[in-house]
């Protein structure tokens, strides 16, 4: 009966190990009352994650009393090695705590170091940290760092993330000093107008964000997954941006242009195609005005840049100028009806407001990709604006027979190819059109 009754001491340690690691630390602690053989088992967990549900009071200042104290007592009676270490609690205020927790990290070969700072002042990060030689990821939020001058680098780190954080220099040191880095997240940095990353040669995923004039890359970069959000003001209206942006991208694969990203590559002269071809890129997704011809031009040169392209994806961005005129975007799109984009079997657009911009885009689209599968378009909200956008792009799909289930058919050569013509997805409130090839 006794041994029935105290089941849960006879576990496995490695089941015992993975059941800790699924709860919030200040329960993992609470484990120790449950039996003898669990008093101490929560104090070899590897992972320390102090977070919103380490605390029940919402006071200010008692619930940054309470996590301190719960962060000092895990610390000082931890046994095990700690591999990742990472404050994330959003009522937490700036303590000077916190050099103490980090001096003692960089004493038992950290890993991983999250420090998420949310309310009060930036925090300013101690010397001790860059004493973590061990560290291959680190991500700091409302932080302020300083680059100290005996720092030698991090040379295991493969992730940075840096969000809301005072640098206002020594970023291009960091990032020459991490020479195994292959994740970089730039986000909103204040200080910082000047992004280079040409000695991060390892480097394969780059987040960058923010309102930068210029970015720099490296001459042999593998960046294969690329993520710019822009906001307004970023770029030199001097320089052409395109070119140099995209000059080095040879291994590329994911793009998306998010924000005022798209405004910045517009600056300057746009080419008809780029002078180095993106010969990887597969997924490229972008937001941009539709009623801007030098953004639409550059998408296009995008687009003819890469021969592998798969995937469109396009978010509308309102601007709060005067509409086009538009018998000067009519010009404009004679002047393209030429364009063809045979590669390309999947586009999605966002946002769709139903202006004529936007349609006459979306019919440049259907005209120009002859191989296109699918188009879906979010953002129609009444049934009859579904069925009048419907109408109006029926006539640029070539679908020649509509089959008795419903489907639109396509014929190519003898055998009929079956698509769907048109399908309401009311649970995402968009509009999907297939058509065949």
């Amino acid at each position: 009966m006794m041994q029935d009754s105290d089941r849960i001491s006879q576990l496995p340690g490695h089941v015992a190990d993975k059941i800790l690691s699924l709860l919030p630390i200040k329960e993992a602690v609470r484990t120790s009352i449950l039996s003898r053989q669990w008093r101490y088992q929560w104090s070899s967990l590897p992972h320390l994650m102090f977070n919103d549900q380490c605390t029940s009071t919402n006071a200010p200042g008692r619930l940054s009393q309470d996590l301190v104290k719960i962060v000092d007592e895990v610390l000082l009676l931890h046994t095990g090695p700690i591999k990742v270490f990472v404050l994330n609690h959003t009522g937490f205020r700036v303590t000077r705590d916190i050099d103490r927790w980090i001096l003692h990290l960089s004493r038992v070969s950290i890993k991983q170091i999250g420090l998420l700072i949310y309310q009060g002042q930036n925090y300013k990060i101690p010397t001790s940290l860059f004493n973590c030689q061990n560290l291959t990821a680190l991500k700091l939020y409302g932080c302020s760092v300083k680059i100290p001058s005996s720092f030698e680098g991090f040379k295991k780190l493969y992730y940075l993330y840096l969000q809301s954080v005072e640098l206002s220099s020594g970023l291009d040191v960091l990032i020459s000093r991490c020479p195994l880095l292959q994740r970089l997240n730039l986000r909103d940095l204040q200080g910082i107008t000047r992004v280079n990353v040409e000695t991060a040669c390892k480097l394969r995923s780059l987040d960058i964000g923010g309102t930068f004039l210029d970015v720099a890359f490296g001459d042999a970069n593998c960046l294969e997954s690329v993520t710019v959000d822009f906001g307004p003001g970023s770029g030199n209206a001097n320089l052409s941006n395109l070119h140099k942006f995209f000059k080095n991208m040879h291994k590329i694969q994911i793009l998306n242009v998010k924000n005022y990203s798209l405004k910045y590559l517009a600056l300057g002269n746009v080419p008809h195609t780029l002078p180095h071809a993106l010969l990887h890129l597969k997924d490229l997704s972008i937001c941009m005005d539709f009623t801007s011809k030098e953004e639409i031009l550059t998408v296009m040169c995008l687009m003819r840049s890469s021969p592998q392209l798969k995937k469109l994806e396009f978010e509308n961005r309102p601007n709060n100028r005067q509409t086009t005129r538009t018998g000067t975007m009519a010009d404009f799109w004679q002047d393209h009806h030429s364009f063809c984009l045979e590669q390309v079997q999947v586009v999605s657009l966002h946002n769709f407001r139903g202006t004529e911009p936007e349609s006459e885009f979306i019919k440049f689209l259907l005209t120009g990709l002859p191989n296109l599968e699918k188009m879906r378009i979010l953002g129609v909200t009444s049934a009859e604006e579904k069925d009048k956008l419907f109408k109006e792009l029926l006539p640029f799909c070539r679908v020649l027979e509509q089959a008795s289930d419903h489907s639109l058919t396509r014929r190519s050569g003898t055998q009929p190819t079956r698509i769907r013509s048109h399908c309401i997805e009311s649970l995402c409130n968009c509009f999907t059109m297939l058509r065949g090839t």
